[in-house]
């Protein structure tokens, strides 16, 4: 069984992720035909080139490499309706102007460069660190990019019908960073209390794992293995439907007729509704 990586996993297996995803990543992109690059993706106003500016773009800003001012014709950009989407687009709709070529060589060396700071810089996971939204505990960063950058391999393989890596060690740690962002869901949203339990079932093709959120006494929740006894509410599925689900790919009503809905259903429709907890 291929299980979540581990909450308390070290900087060589979250380096290792990392490297993991970024591999996968440009292996996959950089022989694209402009075709493939152009073909439309499952993100509304995005093709497969705009995701790979995406990706090379954030690498970049965590090395401290900075755009010069552009400001998009958002009138042409109806997909952006946020102010966070907003931020997202400035940078991938520069690279429009660019050539394949050098997106490919941007995200080639802010990979490369990348990789060596990190191996040079501290191996300490508690560190704080540069990261996309400001400064945070080195460990959290790596798992945030691994997760990034394997999420959008995945929109990529889906938006050209070549899926794969769904056990790799970055999908592990997609997993663990994606639960733990289910105690919020659990305690702010269906108002959680203690002894109440939400179980995660999920299942093959790919990562497999039962894991609790539970409530302590102090009103905070934590995810742990499962328990012995009954749950408050259990969700069963697999593991490309929780990742949908999760990261708010596609059509949300579907991939919710492929969840096995157990206990208070009530509080189970609550948790669905509020099931995206990938930014």
């Amino acid at each position: 069984m291929t299980a979540p990586i581990p909450e308390d996993a070290d900087f060589d297996d979250l380096f290792g992720a990392w490297q993991s995803a970024s591999a996968d990543f440009s292996d996959l992109v950089t022989p694209l035909s402009l075709e493939e690059w152009n073909a439309p993706t499952a993100l509304p106003g995005w093709t497969v080139g705009d995701i790979v500016s995406h990706v090379g773009w954030l690498e970049g800003i965590l090395l401290g490499r900075f755009d010069a001012a552009h400001e998009p014709d958002w009138d042409a950009l109806p997909h952006v309706t946020s102010d966070f989407g907003r931020l997202m687009e400035i940078p991938v709709d520069l690279r429009r102007t660019w050539t394949r070529e050098d997106v490919l060589m941007e995200l080639a060396s802010n990979v490369a460069d990348r990789w060596v700071a990190l191996d040079s810089g501290p191996h300490d996971v508690t560190v704080d660190t540069p990261g996309p939204f400001g400064p945070a505990p080195l460990g959290r960063v790596l798992r945030m990019r691994t997760l990034d950058t394997w999420v959008h391999e995945q929109d990529i393989r889906d938006a050209l019908g070549r899926p794969g890596h769904l056990d790799s060690l970055s999908a592990q740690t997609t997993a663990s960073q994606l639960l733990s962002g289910y105690g919020k869901v659990w305690v702010k949203f269906c108002g959680a209390q203690p002894g109440e339990v939400l179980r995660l079932d999920v299942s093959e093709p790919g990562v497999t794992f039962a894991r609790d959120i539970v409530v302590d006494d102090d009103g905070r929740a934590r995810v742990v293995d499962e328990q012995s006894g009954p749950a408050t509410v259990t969700l069963a599925m697999n593991w490309p439907t929780f990742l949908s689900l999760s990261c708010g790919r596609g059509d949300a009503t579907q991939h919710r007729e492929r969840v096995n809905a157990k206990g208070d259903l009530a509080r189970a429709a609550v948790v669905l509704d509020n099931f995206r907890v990938m930014i």
